[in-house]
């Protein structure tokens, strides 16, 4: 059964989730006790750590919950008193235009071949084949992209892939050293980029992660958040 909490904004009795469901307010998990606040809070109701400073935009946070959606991190690889922070995935279209980019290349030369040569209906049956394997690709593709995750808590920065078998690396808040940001000229005019989380004898590369300057400031903030306990 869900924890319930006290809704910091209306007084409600909530499940323990990301918004009320009284009154919408999003609620944020504290980094140093755990309780519930509400998003625009600068300090911890219950333990009055400071959570933002006064000239620092509350907005982030909120932001992320509201971009990334409902938590896409297995409920079952997080430790007690590990709630997501920040989660998000390789843009989508990348993986799905070679698929589409082969498929369409392969039926256009076999349309081709087909007027050049008395409408041989052998290759239209071709058409057909490079068809089905450009979907199986694509389908193919868009399973690994669903089951791909970057994702920060208030304890760790995480990536999981893999389809069939599961491969999760993370690197705890506290052994974050640096966080670097690439972004290409084809990553400029179409915003996405690759953010590389450098830890203590481990490396997390996220790839391709759409609006790459926002989310290096949301981890860049988390990380500070952690380490102003």
């Amino acid at each position: 059964m869900a924890e319930k909490v006290v809704c910091p904004k209306c007084g409600g009795l909530t499940s323990d989730a990301r918004f009320c469901k009284h009154c919408g307010e999003p609620l944020h998990t504290c980094i140093s006790c755990g309780a519930k606040i509400s998003s625009d809070s600068r300090f911890c109701t219950e333990c009055g750590i400071e959570l933002k400073p006064a000239d620092t935009p509350l907005e982030a946070g909120a932001k992320a919950y509201a971009r990334y959606g409902p938590s896409m991190i297995p409920r079952g690889i997080l430790i007690e008193g590990e709630e997501p922070l920040f989660e998000t995935r390789p843009v989508l279209w990348l993986r799905l235009m070679p698929p589409i980019a082969f498929t369409i290349a392969g039926v256009a030369i076999l349309v081709i071949a087909y007027f050049a040569s008395a409408h041989n209906r052998g290759i239209l049956y071709g058409c057909a084949g490079f068809f089905l394997l450009g979907a199986l690709w694509a389908l193919l593709a868009w399973l690994q992209w669903r089951h791909t995750i970057f994702a920060a808590t208030n304890r760790r920065v995480l990536r999981q892939t893999g389809l069939i078998k599961r491969s999760y690396v993370d690197c705890p808040l506290r052994n974050v050293q640096t966080i670097h940001l690439d972004v290409s000229l084809w990553g400029r005019i179409n915003h996405f980029g690759t953010l590389r989380i450098a830890g203590s004898g481990v490396n997390i590369e996220w790839e391709s992660v759409d609006e790459p300057r926002e989310a290096h400031k949301i981890l860049n903030e988390i990380v500070e958040q952690y380490r102003r306990q």
